[in-house]
């Protein structure tokens, strides 16, 4: 089996970035892994050799545009999608968007971007004695995460109690009823929450 036809040597745009700036490799490697497919049944099925996609996937080697568009179409993927930019949302410092999920004396601001269906970021500025209230609350999640970057902040889970001080780092059921304040008197506490997914919702 003949592992290329010849080599594919993209040249690069002044207008914006050339095709050899996108790490074809590694996005291949990532879209196979992502659909459950192995290098022996990618190959296989392209008509190579098990080595010759593993050597693709690291960069080692190039394809031929007609192998090139045969491993896209074995993977499911248009060959566009190898060169799109990469996903990313960029919140500079400073700039994260205001949001109230209720709460007492504090502020939040969603830092993962408008848009994110897998996870909603958030920066908090707790006052002191603020948070989220005496009454219990739960969250349509799977997961909640919250890092202490200043100060320090009371957790409560169901009936147990935490207390996070600078570099703490908690994980819980959003499903159970929490609350959660900054304790001190006198100091700001600052955090970073991850929800997974972005909540839909209160439980109750």
């Amino acid at each position: 089996m003949a592992d290329s036809l010849h080599d594919v040597k993209p040249e690069s745009s002044k207008n914006g970035p050339g095709t050899e700036d996108f790490n074809v490799g590694i996005r291949l490697r990532a879209i196979r892994k992502s659909k459950g497919m192995r290098i022996e049944e990618v190959a296989q099925k392209v008509g190579v050799s098990k080595s010759f996609i593993s050597r693709l996937e690291r960069n080692v080697t190039q394809a031929s545009i007609a192998t090139l568009l045969r491993v896209c179409e074995v993977v499911g993927i248009t060959p566009s999608k190898l060169f799109d930019p990469p996903e990313t949302n960029y919140v500079p410092a400073g700039q994260g968007t205001p949001i109230s999920l209720g709460g007492e004396k504090m502020r939040e601001y969603l830092i993962s971007g408008a848009g994110n269906e897998e996870m909603m970021v958030l920066f908090s500025e707790i006052d002191p004695r603020g948070g989220s209230g005496l009454e219990p609350y739960t969250l349509k999640a799977v997961s909640d995460m919250v890092h202490v970057l200043s100060g320090s902040l009371e957790i409560v889970v169901e009936e147990q109690r935490y207390l996070l001080s600078r570099g703490d780092t908690l994980t819980f059921k959003p499903t159970l009823p929490h609350t959660w304040q900054n304790p001190s008197d006198s100091e700001i506490c600052t955090a970073i929450w991850v929800i997974v997914p972005p909540p839909t919702g209160s439980l109750g």
